[in-house]
């Protein structure tokens, strides 16, 4: 059996990239409070028995990262869904799960408008986490073809802040024994996201 491929990380170390407005950071405390993120992910990466990595640790040569850029750092309008869908998403292993369609986020990269669709996991076992998988003129090239996740951490929130310097890999990146979901077709986004996680090896 596959292990899901979502990044469970503990509390301490939990990154959230989707927030409340309201963040009276400079953009040069906010790119040192990224990089810091990213040290302590590479140790928990490196040391923790949730890794990807802890069968050979020795063989984690650090995560790779485009710069961190607060221009990836958008606003979103939130509409909750008021009605129960559900949707079928691929798994990297070929096979299936079922996911909630939880909200759609609307925003604008270079004053050109998207909506990304927020999931959440439903059925026996399922941690009740809400997350959105997407693909950019990256995936395939310079970032993970899979596609890379970013966490939703808000309640009734209209508005939120998305953070795509927060974009990460999902396990199966790292190790085959993980199956992933795969990112649903309408969360293709017609540009280069050069923010957030690169492949793990050029």
């Amino acid at each position: 059996m596959k292990k899901i491929g979502y990044i469970i990380i503990p509390v301490i170390l939990i990154i959230v990239v989707f927030t409340f407005l309201g963040n009276d950071e400079s953009d040069d405390q906010y790119v040192e409070r990224i990089k810091k993120d990213r040290v302590e992910k590479d140790e928990f990466m490196k040391t923790s028995n949730a890794s990807p990595f802890k069968d050979d640790p020795d063989s984690f040569t650090g995560l790779n990262y485009f710069e961190p850029n607060p221009n990836f750092k958008v606003s979103a309008d939130i509409t909750k869904f008021t009605t129960k869908e559900y949707v079928n998403i691929p798994e990297s292993d070929g096979s299936s799960k079922q996911y909630l369609k939880f909200a759609k986020a609307s925003f604008k990269l270079n004053n050109m408008p998207y909506d990304l669709l927020l999931l959440k996991q439903t059925g026996f076992g399922s941690m009740n986490v809400i997350f959105t998988a997407f693909t950019d003129n990256t995936s395939g090239n310079t970032t993970y073809g899979g596609g890379r996740y970013l966490d939703l951490s808000f309640k009734n929130a209209s508005k939120i802040t998305i953070d795509f310097n927060q974009a990460y890999n999902p396990y199966c990146e790292y190790n085959e024994s993980f199956s992933c979901p795969l990112p649903p077709r309408e969360n293709h986004i017609s540009m280069a996201i050069e923010a957030g996680e690169k492949n793990y090896k050029d």
